[in-house]
């Protein structure tokens, strides 16, 4: 017979009127979230329940958890307190996230905590970006937390110690205007004459030849215009470039993934006076790429794209919304990214970012000329 639990206590009427309020901004799951007490979670466990574990287990009662845990594709929340702060790992399909944030109380997992967390969980956000959010949340607040200091701090992937804040890369302006995501220098040579604000080759190869090849075209097109150009992962390559150039190469700025961050040399970068553009995908993330300081975040993906593989659904406008009013007083230069075009341009910048990245507005237009102009006519 499996046992059925017993759920954590949680403030019913604050989850009522979170969902009531902010369901129409971020959109809501059909099927409910059921959060757990380690002690009273059910023996077996699914993709919608969250089991809350107060302190460090014994081990076999870890091994034991861990295993339901990934068994069931379910969600575990380890959290320790340390000083007047909470240390929160989170297991989940997506991966483990520790998370360090202010105790405004004793309690781990208070009725308030559990009430946001169950509702962010049912509004769409992924277990490591609702728990963000459950800690943000300001004691009697009804508010949608927006500010900075309240957000955890990365420990786990982290980029830099929470502890030893990294110097800033160069800035980027708040208005990098339109961003032309291109796959070869034959499109940035297009579109420099343009006057495209901002290009970004994103060009995919393994051959080392061929991507030396296309930066250095790149980066002679861009030279001396009035366009800024990034280059999209081959920051060693654009780093070897620059200095040979004695600095002034073309090239304005390198652009990673989160899934390239571990592996560059963020402090060689830094060093190159080259500019630092990274994209994000939720809270976690933003906070783990702010602590570095770049030039300048992208938020996305706003909508749905077919130009990659995105690890997470399209975010929609309420996250988009959510996630500028956070970041721009800590990072002014934001980028709105995915599946953007001249049809919803004018919806993104009136959030209030100065940049908008497109892709197949101007690769898939039958007059790339007059596209560029109509698109950049919508940055007014």
């Amino acid at each position: 017979m499996t046992r059925p639990g017993v759920a954590a206590a949680m403030d019913a009427a604050m989850f009522e009127d979170l969902m009531k309020r902010f369901a129409a901004m971020f959109g809501h799951v059909e099927a409910p979230w059921h959060v757990w007490p380690l002690a009273n979670a059910p023996v077996t466990l699914g993709a919608h329940d969250v089991v809350l574990c107060d302190g460090e287990p014994a081990d076999a009662i870890a091994n034991d958890i861990v295993a339901r845990v990934a068994a069931g594709k379910a969600v575990l929340i380890g959290s320790e307190r340390e000083g007047g702060r909470w240390i929160d790992t989170v297991h989940s399909p997506m991966g483990t996230w520790v998370l360090d944030s202010q105790a405004d109380g004793d309690t781990a997992h208070g009725p308030a905590f559990v009430a946001v967390l169950t509702a962010a969980l049912s509004l769409h956000f992924p277990a490591h970006d609702a728990l963000c959010i459950a800690r943000a949340w300001a004691p009697g607040s009804t508010a949608w937390p927006t500010d900075f200091a309240r957000f955890p701090r990365v420990r786990h992937a982290a980029l830099v110690s929470p502890e030893q804040p990294a110097p800033a890369f160069a800035p980027c302006p708040p208005d990098l205007g339109l961003y032309a995501v291109m796959p070869s220098a034959d499109w940035i040579e297009t579109l420099v004459p343009l006057q495209v604000p901002t290009v970004q080759l994103r060009f995919k190869s393994d051959d080392a030849a061929a991507v030396k090849a296309e930066v250095a075209r790149a980066a002679a097109a861009a030279k001396g215009s009035k366009s800024r150009l990034f280059i999209n992962d081959h920051w060693r390559v654009a780093i070897d470039h620059h200095a040979a150039c004695g600095g002034d190469s073309g090239i304005y700025g390198i652009h990673l993934g989160q899934e390239d961050l571990d592996e560059a040399d963020l402090d060689a970068i830094r060093a190159s006076g080259l500019r630092l553009g990274v994209s994000t995908h939720g809270y976690a993330e933003m906070l783990r790429v702010a602590a570095i300081r770049p030039s300048y975040l992208a938020l996305g993906a706003i909508f749905p794209t077919t130009t990659k593989v995105m690890p997470t659904q399209p975010q929609g406008m309420g996250r988009f919304q959510s996630y500028v009013k956070l970041m721009k007083p800590v990072i002014p230069s934001l980028v709105g990214i995915g599946g953007v075009n001249a049809g919803n341009m004018q919806e993104v910048l009136g959030i209030g970012v100065g940049s908008a990245a497109v892709v197949r507005a101007i690769t898939e237009a039958d007059d790339v000329p007059a596209a560029v102009a109509g698109l950049n006519a919508l940055f007014g």
